[in-house]
């Protein structure tokens, strides 16, 4: 589905791009014209579909000249059951600058090159059985109360006009940098806003991909300046 929804939203976008206005150059503004609210509907698709993850997330940008200025976060927990059971929860902040690729769109639309700096606040614990030659069958625990992380995220964000100030936003993520308090005995399978922490047995993720499917609102409290068409 995430392919799906991907392919179509990038083809809309590049048809949309085609909607330009034919001008010299775009005309300096730094006053904001408009914020945008957005929930991440990816991440509400998820609480639905899989029974181990609850998540919540939003963003809010505003408009400066060609670019956007980007708070986004949200809210995460893991509950895995198997032979051993998981929970990992907590909290994600994203903040960074988004570089509009095509400002003069006379629906508003944009293509944006990002980078966010991101952290993320959480908790997490393990509970399973131990097999000891010495105490027998015992259930053991193990957890850690309060991690943090750190990473940076290089972005390629999407929004496409669907309905007046109805948009419908994409963001493909590599992340990056990634700096993991100490975890002492529990290494975290998933970090809130990273995604999984392991790779395969005791390795670690240093690198990951991550995606966003936004529902915005646009609200805009001035009008900002089109450039005219150049004349011939």
């Amino acid at each position: 589905m995430r392919s799906i929804f991907s392919i179509l939203l990038l083809s809309i976008s590049f048809l949309a791009a085609g909607q330009l206005v034919d001008t010299v150059r775009v005309k300096s503004d730094w006053n904001p014209s408009r914020i945008h609210f957005g929930v991440d509907a990816n991440r509400f698709y998820n609480t639905v579909v899989k029974s181990y993850e609850t998540s919540y997330g939003g963003m809010v940008d505003i408009d400066m000249h060609k670019f956007f200025v980007v708070l986004e976060g949200g809210w995460e927990k893991n509950h895995r059951i198997a032979s051993y059971e998981y929970t990992n929860q907590g909290l994600f902040f994203k903040a960074g600058v988004d570089y509009n690729l095509i400002p003069h769109n006379i629906y508003r639309n944009a293509m944006s090159l990002g980078v966010r700096y991101a952290s993320s606040y959480f908790s997490d614990q393990l509970v399973f059985e131990d097999d000891n030659y010495w105490y027998g069958n015992r259930t053991a625990t193990l957890s850690n109360d309060a991690l943090s992380a750190q990473w940076v995220e290089i972005l390629l964000n999407l929004k496409v006009r669907i309905w007046k100030n109805l948009f419908l936003g994409s963001i493909v993520r590599i992340e990056t940098l990634k700096n993991l308090s100490d975890t002492g005995h529990l290494v975290p399978y998933d970090v809130p806003g990273w995604g999984r922490n392991r790779k395969s047995g005791t390795d670690l993720k240093t690198t990951n991909m991550g995606f966003s499917y936004y529902v915005i609102w646009n609200l805009a409290f001035r009008e900002k300046e089109i450039p005219n068409k150049k004349q011939n």
